[in-house]
């Protein structure tokens, strides 16, 4: 599988509609022209580490934010409800060949919206354009 961004937020995005199909999902940052209550998607500070080899992990910081109508009497219970749901249904992300666990997942409301954010850990590598080895005997490793 090519791990990609853009695979992993339609991977959440996909999760979010399972559980909430009649919730928009938007992966873009405006807010402009939405309807609420929708779910926005963004990426938060991300890091690499090195592994040996040509892998290294990505640990990619997830915001999920929850908006609902300002107005809305019951705006509080509302995000309660859905951050509980998105505990179950985010600790695993369905990905092309199996899931991708989610790690130090926390939520938190500010501003009338709700965030809820977590890391995702992926070991990926570089691809290996070195070409084969034909021989042992024909390899000279560019020692003349």
């Amino acid at each position: 599988m090519i791990f990609t961004l853009e695979k992993l937020t339609n991977s959440i995005c996909g999760a979010l509609k399972e559980v909430y199909p009649d919730i928009p999902t938007y992966s873009n940052p405006s807010k402009q022209g939405t309807d609420v209550p929708c779910f926005f998607v963004f990426f938060m500070p991300t890091d690499s580490e090195n592994r040996i080899g040509r892998r290294f992990m990505r640990n990619i910081g997830i915001d999920i934010v929850y908006l609902v109508e300002n107005s809305d009497p019951d705006i509080y219970d509302q995000m309660i409800s859905v951050a509980d749901r998105l505990d179950f249904i985010l600790e695993f992300i369905p990905c092309e060949d199996g899931k991708l666990r989610t790690y130090d997942r926390e939520w938190k409301i500010d501003e009338d919206e709700l965030h809820y954010q977590f890391t995702v850990k992926a070991v990926v590598s570089y691809p290996d354009n070195t070409p084969p080895i034909e021989s042992a005997e024909s390899y000279e490793g560019g020692i003349k």
